[in-house]
Protein backbone atom coordinates (compact mmCIF):
# COMPACT_ATOMS: atom_id res chain seq x y z
CA UNK A 1 0.00 0.00 0.00
CA UNK A 2 1.10 3.52 -0.64
CA UNK A 3 1.30 5.95 2.20
CA UNK A 4 -1.14 8.82 1.89
CA UNK A 5 -0.04 12.29 2.85
CA UNK A 6 -2.41 13.85 5.33
CA UNK A 7 -3.83 17.15 4.10
CA UNK A 8 -3.96 20.05 6.45
CA UNK A 9 -4.70 23.75 6.20
CA UNK A 10 -1.11 24.66 5.31
CA UNK A 11 -0.99 22.17 2.40
CA UNK A 12 -4.00 23.81 0.80
CA UNK A 13 -2.80 27.40 0.92
CA UNK A 14 -1.41 29.19 -2.13
CA UNK A 15 2.30 29.63 -2.47
CA UNK A 16 3.50 33.21 -2.15
CA UNK A 17 4.96 33.02 -5.64
CA UNK A 18 1.53 32.16 -7.08
CA UNK A 19 0.05 35.27 -5.51
CA UNK A 20 2.84 37.39 -6.95
CA UNK A 21 2.24 35.77 -10.34
CA UNK A 22 -1.43 36.75 -10.01
CA UNK A 23 -0.38 40.39 -9.56
CA UNK A 24 1.72 40.09 -12.70
CA UNK A 25 -1.20 38.42 -14.47
CA UNK A 26 0.85 35.53 -15.79
CA UNK A 27 0.72 31.76 -16.01
CA UNK A 28 -1.82 29.60 -14.25
CA UNK A 29 -2.26 32.35 -11.68
CA UNK A 30 -3.45 34.96 -14.13
CA UNK A 31 -5.95 37.23 -12.48
CA UNK A 32 -7.60 38.76 -15.49
CA UNK A 33 -6.06 42.12 -14.65
CA UNK A 34 -5.26 44.08 -17.81
CA UNK A 35 -1.62 45.09 -18.10
CA UNK A 36 -0.78 47.65 -15.45
CA UNK A 37 2.90 48.56 -15.35
CA UNK A 38 2.82 49.92 -11.80
CA UNK A 39 1.10 46.84 -10.38
CA UNK A 40 3.60 44.62 -12.19
CA UNK A 41 6.51 46.67 -10.79
CA UNK A 42 5.13 46.19 -7.29
CA UNK A 43 4.94 42.45 -7.93
CA UNK A 44 8.69 42.56 -8.51
CA UNK A 45 9.10 44.48 -5.24
CA UNK A 46 7.17 41.72 -3.46
CA UNK A 47 9.61 39.21 -4.96
CA UNK A 48 12.50 41.26 -3.59
CA UNK A 49 10.97 41.33 -0.10
CA UNK A 50 10.50 37.57 -0.27
CA UNK A 51 14.12 37.12 -1.34
CA UNK A 52 15.31 39.24 1.58
CA UNK A 53 13.21 37.19 4.00
CA UNK A 54 14.60 33.93 2.70
CA UNK A 55 18.16 35.21 2.97
CA UNK A 56 17.31 36.43 6.52
CA UNK A 57 18.17 40.04 5.64
CA UNK A 58 14.90 41.60 6.75
CA UNK A 59 13.94 42.81 10.22
CA UNK A 60 10.37 42.52 11.42
CA UNK A 61 9.98 46.29 11.55
CA UNK A 62 11.26 46.69 7.98
CA UNK A 63 8.95 43.92 6.80
CA UNK A 64 5.88 45.52 8.37
CA UNK A 65 6.81 48.87 6.82
CA UNK A 66 7.48 47.34 3.37
CA UNK A 67 4.23 45.37 3.36
CA UNK A 68 2.21 48.38 4.41
CA UNK A 69 3.82 50.56 1.74
CA UNK A 70 3.48 47.93 -1.00
CA UNK A 71 -0.14 47.30 -0.06
CA UNK A 72 -0.94 50.99 -0.33
CA UNK A 73 1.05 51.57 -3.53
CA UNK A 74 -0.39 48.52 -5.28
CA UNK A 75 -3.97 49.41 -4.42
CA UNK A 76 -3.36 53.01 -5.55
CA UNK A 77 -1.81 51.81 -8.81
CA UNK A 78 -4.81 49.59 -9.49
CA UNK A 79 -7.21 52.50 -9.24
CA UNK A 80 -10.66 51.41 -10.41
CA UNK A 81 -9.29 48.55 -12.50
CA UNK A 82 -10.03 45.25 -10.74
CA UNK A 83 -9.53 47.00 -7.39
CA UNK A 84 -11.42 44.37 -5.36
CA UNK A 85 -9.42 41.50 -6.86
CA UNK A 86 -6.07 43.27 -6.42
CA UNK A 87 -6.96 44.21 -2.84
CA UNK A 88 -7.65 40.53 -2.08
CA UNK A 89 -4.38 39.41 -3.68
CA UNK A 90 -2.40 42.05 -1.77
CA UNK A 91 -4.12 41.13 1.50
CA UNK A 92 -3.24 37.47 0.93
CA UNK A 93 0.36 38.49 0.16
CA UNK A 94 0.53 40.32 3.49
CA UNK A 95 -0.56 37.17 5.30
CA UNK A 96 1.58 34.64 3.45
CA UNK A 97 4.73 36.75 3.31
CA UNK A 98 4.44 37.17 7.08
CA UNK A 99 4.11 33.38 7.36
CA UNK A 100 7.27 33.02 5.28
CA UNK A 101 9.03 35.44 7.62
CA UNK A 102 7.95 33.44 10.67
CA UNK A 103 8.98 30.17 9.02
CA UNK A 104 12.48 31.45 8.20
CA UNK A 105 12.93 33.03 11.62
CA UNK A 106 12.04 29.94 13.61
Amino acid sequence: MTEQKKLNFENQQPYVEMLIDALENKGASSSGIPHNKEVMENAERYREVLKQIRSKNKTFEDLVYDLHLLNHQTNQAAGDNQSYRIAKIVHALDIFIMKEYNRYRS
